[in-house]
């Protein structure tokens, strides 16, 4: 769906009101927000609620963690949580999983940014720098 420019303007507007001074969410702001629009059905409210959508996923994203490990680890990721929090602050979610598929080693995400020590990612890296 393309947003024309005063429903991104407007998305954004709102956007900002549904923010603490840190950057984190509000989600009852956001509830009511998405309420009110649903209600009032503004001009191209449906762009609106789609772009609104967007910023808040990113935002979710950005403030996120996510630790895969090849095998069980014993505290479930919590020193590796604790070590992202003391760098980059506190995070809005904090995810956990298991993946056999890394083969050894663990691979971290916060945001955009990855941390891939896994032996999987190594072999990925190892395969691109011969080809």
């Amino acid at each position: 769906m393309k947003i024309d420019r005063k429903s991104r303007q407007s998305a954004k507007k709102y956007f900002r009101a549904c923010l603490r001074p840190d950057g984190s969410l509000i989600e009852r702001n956001v509830r009511e927000l998405v309420q009110l629009l649903i209600t009032e059905k503004p001009r191209n409210y449906l762009a609106i609620l789609a772009r609104l959508q967007q910023l808040v996923k990113m935002t979710i994203d950005e403030r996120s963690v996510r630790v895969e490990s090849a095998s069980h680890l014993p505290d479930r990721g919590a020193a590796i949580f604790a070590e992202m929090e003391s760098r980059f602050g506190l995070a809005s979610w904090n995810f956990y999983e298991t993946n056999p598929a890394l083969l050894g080693g663990i691979r971290i995400q916060r945001g955009n940014s990855i941390w891939d020590g896994s032996v999987c990612g190594r072999l990925a890296r190892l395969e691109v720098a011969f080809t």
